[in-house]
């Protein structure tokens, strides 16, 4: 049932209702009756009985009732707007506009930020919600797999009535994110959904309360937290939702999104299996567009995790692979923080760590509101920078995102940074965090043997060392070998002498003096 345009007006007919420009003309039922008879109509005269048939039917009125009507939408359209044909009827004069085409979704998740509702007490904060939805499309616009609609489109519709899948037809999305905001002099209390508004299924929510000492600090702090929480569930629904679809029916970009959702889901699996696969999606997208910066990402993230899990068949070679894959990304989207972050880990895997630091952190500068980077700088910071960062950093990006879909190699940083700064309680805890988050996971399994070692739980190690020797045997004979994500002496050496320790190949004592 398509809406009819003509004029300054359009009409509606889902909705049942008169619109001029975004406002709502005040029209009564029958007279909305006539002009949508006449309007769909509007190639040929329209018979009176016909008219009264539709708009009465099973009624008997008289003619009078249909006069009053159409002389109420000759004072409203103007007095041209229906025309009498003497002895026939009447006839639509208005000129109707072409309906306008409707935009085809872009090949990336695209979203639209509408303005959040203002519930404010006495101080008149109404200003605030407008705020936040500024920061808001501005912060989701830092992730570069995101289509972000500007926010002079989305705030058109701040007075109009919203019928959300009307939202995305018009402005070419498919999710929409809507919210409140409940302003005290001294609290504030944002509340944020997302919606699949092709679906109309309800994707995520939540509430975020503030101190409101500093407005615009506020401002900027919930914004974030909002937009750290937000992108993962996008990225959630999205996976979800080309997992159903076969490939022929993906373009390139969708290719590689399916190849990215496959080895980021699969990520710390030691079955090579879904990095094979992801890495076949990748190529197929590159065959289809070499250009696709997303598929080169997809080859640097395969290639970092086959090195780590040594299922490469050359470690030099898959790691120059992995860092080319990582640069052609970048020289395609500089702005991309995913794929600096990928090669800045490719660097620190090749032991380079003067290239590999700087990088990781310009990719958090370029997307403070990534939780994933944020727990890898905080790693990275505890075992080959700044120590202090490490664990604080790793611990804000874990309370940004408290949903991510990378919980479990989150989780992981963590034990690994508290590791480094020699809390091994705090390691194996955060081991078995992991391990709930990612059962078939190898990473948490070495980090839980060497924390338990560190925390002198010998039997407890030696028990979780043969449960990773079972699952993942060439990453138990790289790390034994001496191959860890590090160039510290100290991390290093304590690593692998309690690894050695756990696997029996050392005596207890060797630990001691490292602890």
């Amino acid at each position: 049932m398509e809406d009819i345009r003509f004029g300054s007006f359009v009409l509606d007919r889902r909705k049942r209702r008169l619109l001029r420009g975004f406002e709502v003309v005040r029209i009564g039922a029958r007279a909305l009756d006539v002009l949508e008879v006449l309007a769909v109509h509007r190639d040929r005269v329209v018979g009176r009985d016909e008219i009264m048939e539709t708009v009465w039917p099973d009624t008997v009125v008289g003619d009078n009732n249909l006069n009053v009507q159409v002389a109420n939408l000759r004072r409203l359209l103007g007095a041209d707007a229906i025309v009498t044909v003497p002895g026939r009827g009447l006839a639509f004069a208005l000129d109707v506009l072409p309906e306008d085409p409707e935009l085809a979704l872009p090949d990336r998740p695209s979203v639209v930020v509408l303005p959040f509702e203002t519930f404010v007490g006495p101080s008149d904060l109404d200003w605030l919600a407008d705020g936040f939805v500024e920061d808001i499309t501005t912060e989701l616009s830092r992730f570069r797999d995101l289509f972000v609609v500007a926010r002079n489109s989305a705030f058109v519709y701040r007075q109009m009535p919203r019928d959300l899948r009307a939202v995305a037809r018009e402005l070419g999305v498919r999710y929409v994110v809507e919210g409140s905001v409940r302003a005290r002099p001294d609290r504030v209390r944002v509340t944020a959904q997302l919606i699949d508004a092709t679906q109309g299924v309800h994707v995520w929510a939540e509430s975020f309360d503030h101190d409101l000492a500093d407005h615009f600090e506020t401002q900027a702090r919930v914004a974030r937290a909002i937009v750290t929480s937000l992108s993962p569930q996008i990225g959630r629904a999205e996976a979800e939702r080309i997992r159903v679809l076969a490939p022929n029916d993906l373009n390139a970009h969708g290719l590689a999104q399916r190849g990215w959702e496959v080895i980021s889901s699969g990520e710390m699996a030691y079955d090579p299996g879904p990095r094979d696969h992801a890495e076949a999606l990748a190529r197929e997208a590159l065959l289809r567009d070499p250009g696709s910066a997303l598929a080169w990402r997809v080859l640097a993230w395969v290639a970092w995790w086959n090195v780590y899990h040594a299922t490469a068949p050359s470690i030099p070679d898959t790691l120059a692979a992995g860092i080319e894959a990582a640069t052609r990304a970048i020289e395609l989207d500089r702005t991309d923080h995913s794929a600096r972050r990928l090669r800045a880990q490719l660097h620190f895997m090749n032991q380079d760590v003067a290239a590999g630091l700087p990088e990781m952190r310009q990719a958090h500068e370029m997307n403070p509101n990534c939780a994933v980077t944020l727990c890898w700088l905080g790693f990275y910071e505890a075992i080959e920078g700044d120590p202090g960062l490490g664990v604080p950093r790793v611990q804000a990006g874990l309370r940004r995102s408290p949903r991510d879909p990378a919980r479990g190699s989150m989780l992981c940083a963590l034990g690994f940074s508290q590791f480094a700064a020699r809390d091994y309680a705090a390691t194996s805890e955060a081991a078995a965090r992991a391990l709930s988050e990612a059962a078939q996971g190898a990473t948490p399994l070495i980090l839980g043997t060497i924390g338990q070692v560190g925390e002198g739980r010998l039997g407890a190690a030696a028990a979780t060392f043969a449960k990773v020797q079972a699952m993942a045997p060439k990453l138990v004979e790289a790390r034994l070998a001496g191959r860890w994500l590090s160039a510290n002496p100290d991390y290093r050496t304590r690593a692998h002498t309690f690894f050695r320790v756990a696997a029996g190949l050392l005596p207890p004592e060797a630990a001691e003096p490292l602890r």
